[in-house]
C-alpha cells in the first residue's frame, strides 16, 4: 500500500448497495492485511455520488470498523508471514449520497462507540465498555468558563467514569491503542442540517454534541467536513456544548482531548450565519485548560459561505484574544464581513501575539467584498508583528493604500530585533482590481451570446493573439487555477479596449513596491542579518497590473536584500516567462534583472526631473511644490513610462 491510495468507488448507480460495499471491503482487505508495506499510509475510501441510504452507509462504517480492527489482531505480508501491522490514516468520503438527519446521527454514533481504550484486564474494550462515557442524560451543565467540575454522585462515579487504576492501565497499554486512525470523515452535500428538506432532528444535535465531546475511539475523525448540508446555528451550538464538556470533564485525562474533530468544515450551510458563529466562537473563547495555558480547541474552522456578518466576526475575534491558540486557521470566505470586523480580527491577532506570543497559521476573508483598505490594513498590522503566517484576501476592496500596508508590514517583519518565530509568511490579494492596466468590459449583447458559440470564437480569438506574441501556430490553452475560470468563460476580456471604470489614481503594485524598496534604501541598517532569510510569497493574480507595476514588483525581488520574495502575477495580461521568473526566488535571471534595473533607470530620470524643477524654482526665487510635495520621494510618484521614454 503506498501512501495516499485511494479505495475509488463513486458513481456507481448500475449497482446494489450492497454490492458497493462488497467491493470497497474486498479492496480495503486486499491493500490492508495482504499488501506488505514499508511505511505508514494515508487510505482514502470514496463512495461519493451512489445513493447510499442511512442503511447502506451506517453498514459500510460498521463493517470497515470490524474489518480495520482485525487488521490490528494480525497481517500477513506477500509471503503468507504474519508482520505487525503499520500505522494507517483512514479518510472516508460519503459525499452527495441519500443520508437522512438519523442516518448521520447513527454515523455519529457508530464513530463514538467503538473504543482504543484498554481496560482493566488490559485489551481493547468496544463502545462503552472501556470508558463508561455518558448516555442521554447529562450530569455536567458548564456555566462558564470559571465553573468548576460538578461533583458526581456515588452512583454516577461506579456507572459513568474511569477509576484511577483505568486511567492507569491505559498509559502502560499504550502499545495496544489499534494503529489506525479516522483522519477524515466528509458528509457534505447530505441534507442532514434541518434547514432543507428534512425537519430538524434532535437525535442528530445530541449526537453531534456527544461526538465533540470526545473520549477514546479511533474512529472519531480528526476531520469533520459538513459543508452544504443545510445545518444551522442549533447544530453550532450543540457542537460549542461539546467542545465545552470534554474541556471541562477531563475524564482520563489530556489523551481523551486527541480523540474529537479538531478541524471543522461546514461551509455553505447559510443558516448558520452570525448566530452559529457567535455559538462557536463561544465555546473556543471559554475552553481552556484547568492550567491556564493556551489551548488548541479546533485547529481549523471553516465556516465560508455561511451569511456571517461583522457580529460573527468580531465575537470569534473575541475568542482569538481572550483565549489565544485556541485556533490556528480560520475560513471566513464568501460572507459578509465589513472593515469592522476585519479590523476586530486584526486587532485580535495582534493582542492574542502580544499576551502569549500565539502565532496564527492562516485567516482567509475572500470574497467578503466589503472589506477594504482599512480591513487590510489591520490585518497588516498582526502580520507586521509576526501573529499571523498567512492572509486571503482575494476579490476582496483592496486599493493602492491597503496593498501598501502590507508591504510595510514585510518591512517590518525584517526590521525585527529577535529572529525568533516564523520565518515563511504568505499573503494574497489576487481579484482585487488595484492596478491600472486597461480591460475591456463585457458587453450586453456578449451576455447573451450562444454559449458555445461564443466560447469557441473566444478560444480562437485567445489562440490567434497568443500566436502572434509568441511566434508559434498553436497553442493550448486551459484553465489551471480557479481565477481562470473568469478568462476561460468569457466573463473578462483580456483586449485593451476600454477602461474598466474609472482610472485609479495610483496603483496598488507600485504603492506596495515602493514601501519596500524606500526601506531598503533608506533603513538597511536595521535589517536584521538572519540566518535564514525570510521567505515571502504573495499572490496578485488579475488585479490588472502594467508594465510599470511588474517592473517594480521585479526591483522588490531582485533588492529585498532581508528576505527572499516570489510573487505571482499571472492573469494580468503578462507574458509566461515573465510570471515564471517573478515565482521564482532566483534573484539572477537575466529577465528580472532587466526589468528590475529598468524600473530603477525610471526611478532615476524622475528624480532628476524633479531636482531640476526645483533648482529651477529656487533660481526664480520660488517653488513649484508646496511643502509637502517637496518632501514626498520618487516612490510615491505614478507615472507613465511612456512620457519619459
Amino acid at each position: 500500500l503506498s501512501p495516499g491510495h485511494c479505495v475509488h468507488h463513486t458513481h456507481m448507480f448500475h449497482m446494489k448497495p450492497r454490492a458497493i460495499i462488497s467491493s470497497v471491503l474486498t479492496d480495503v482487505r486486499r491493500q490492508t492485511l495482504t499488501e506488505a508495506r514499508d511505511e505508514s499510509s494515508l487510505l482514502s475510501i470514496d463512495v461519493s455520488s451512489n445513493d447510499l441510504d442511512d442503511g447502506a452507509a451506517v453498514s459500510l462504517m460498521e463493517e470497515l470498523m470490524s474489518l480495520l480492527k482485525s487488521r490490528d489482531d494480525v497481517a500477513h505480508d506477500s509471503e503468507g508471514g504474519t508482520i505487525a501491522p503499520l500505522p494507517l490514516s483512514i479518510k472516508l468520503a460519503l459525499v452527495m449520497n441519500n443520508l437522512s438527519p438519523s442516518g448521520a446521527s447513527r454515523l455519529f454514533e457508530v464513530m463514538k462507540n467503538v473504543t482504543a481504550i484498554p481496560t482493566e484486564d488490559g485489551n481493547a474494550g468496544d463502545g462503552e465498555a472501556a470508558i463508561e462515557m455518558e448516555n442521554e442524560s447529562d450530569s455536567v451543565m458548564v456555566l462558564d468558563n470559571s465553573s468548576k467540575i460538578n461533583e458526581i454522585t456515588d452512583e454516577d462515579t461506579t456507572n459513568k467514569t474511569t477509576s484511577a487504576d483505568q486511567t492507569s492501565a491505559y498509559g502502560s497499554q499504550i502499545a495496544k491503542v489499534p494503529e489506525f486512525l479516522i483522519e477524515e470523515v466528509d458528509l457534505s452535500f447530505n441534507d442532514i442540517g434541518g434547514h432543507g428538506i428534512h425537519p430538524p432532528n434532535v437525535q442528530l444535535l445530541n449526537s453531534a454534541r456527544k461526538l465533540f465531546e470526545g473520549g477514546g475511539a479511533a474512529f472519531i475523525p480528526r476531520t469533520l467536513s459538513l459543508e452544504n448540508c443545510g445545518l444551522g446555528p442549533a447544530f453550532c451550538r450543540q457542537i460549542g456544548r461539546g467542545i465545552l464538556n470534554a474541556f471541562e470533564r477531563k475524564h482520563i485525562g489530556a489523551r481523551s482531548l486527541r480523540y474529537r474533530p479538531s478541524v471543522l468544515r461546514m461551509g455553505g450551510n447559510d443558516a448558520i450565519g452570525d448566530a452559529g458563529a457567535v455559538a462557536l466562537a463561544a465555546a473556543l473563547r471559554l475552553a481552556m485548560d484547568n492550567d491556564g495555558d493556551d489551548t488548541c480547541v479546533l485547529e481549523e474552522l471553516d465556516i465560508s459561505s455561511c451569511g456571517v456578518g461583522d457580529v460573527g466576526a468580531e465575537a470569534l475575534a473575541l475568542a482569538l484574544s481572550s483565549n489565544p491558540g485556541c485556533l490556528k486557521r480560520l475560513n471566513l470566505s464568501n460572507n459578509k464581513i465589513t472593515n469592522a470586523g476585519s479590523k476586530a480580527l486584526g486587532r485580535a491577532l495582534v493582542d492574542a501575539s502580544h499576551s502569549s506570543g500565539a502565532i496564527f497559521e492562516e485567516v482567509i476573508l475572500d470574497n467578503n467584498v466589503r472589506i477594504g483598505d482599512d480591513g487590510a490594513a489591520a490585518l497588516a498590522d498582526a502580520m507586521s508583528v509576526g501573529a499571523v503566517k498567512s492572509i486571503s484576501m482575494r476579490s476582496c476592496a483592496v486599493q493602492a493604500p491597503g496593498v501598501a500596508e502590507f508591504g510595510k508590514a514585510l518591512v517590518s517583519l525584517a526590521c525585527r530585533k529577535s529572529s525568533d518565530g516564523p520565518n515563511n509568511f504568505h499573503i494574497d490579494l489576487s481579484g482585487n482590481h488595484f492596478g491600472t492596466r486597461k480591460v475591456k468590459k463585457k458587453k450586453g449583447a456578449a451576455l447573451i451570446r450562444d454559449k458555445a458559440s461564443s466560447n469557441i470564437k473566444f478560444i480562437g480569438k485567445t489562440l490567434k493573439g497568443a500566436a502572434r506574441r509568441f511566434g508559434s501556430e498553436t497553442m493550448g490553452i486551459t484553465a489551471e487555477s480557479d481565477d481562470d475560470e473568469e478568462v476561460m468563460g468569457g466573463l473578462v476580456d483580456e483586449e485593451e479596449e476600454e477602461i474598466f471604470g474609472d482610472k485609479l489614481q495610483s496603483c496598488g503594485g507600485l504603492a506596495f513596491a515602493g514601501e519596500i524598496l524606500r526601506s531598503e534604501e533608506h533603513s538597511s541598517s536595521q535589517m536584521i542579518n538572519r540566518p535564514h532569510s525570510l521567505k515571502i510569497s504573495i499572490g496578485m493574480r488579475q488585479c490588472y497590473l502594467d508594465d510599470g507595476a511588474i517592473d517594480a514588483l521585479s526591483a522588490v525581488v531582485v533588492g529585498a536584500k532581508s528576505c527572499d520574495i516570489s510573487v505571482d502575477v499571472s492573469m494580468n495580461s503578462v507574458e509566461e516567462n515573465v510570471v515564471d521568473v517573478l515565482k521564482s526566488t532566483k534573484k539572477d535571471s537575466k529577465l528580472l534583472m532587466s526589468m528590475a534595473g529598468r524600473h530603477m533607470d525610471f526611478l532615476d530620470r524622475i528624480a532628476d526631473a524633479r531636482q531640476r524643477q526645483l533648482d529651477a524654482a529656487e533660481a526664480v526665487g520660488g517653488t513649484f511644490f508646496d511643502d509637502d510635495e517637496a518632501n514626498e520621494d520618487v516612490y510615491d510618484e505614478v507615472f507613465d513610462y511612456d512620457e519619459f521614454d
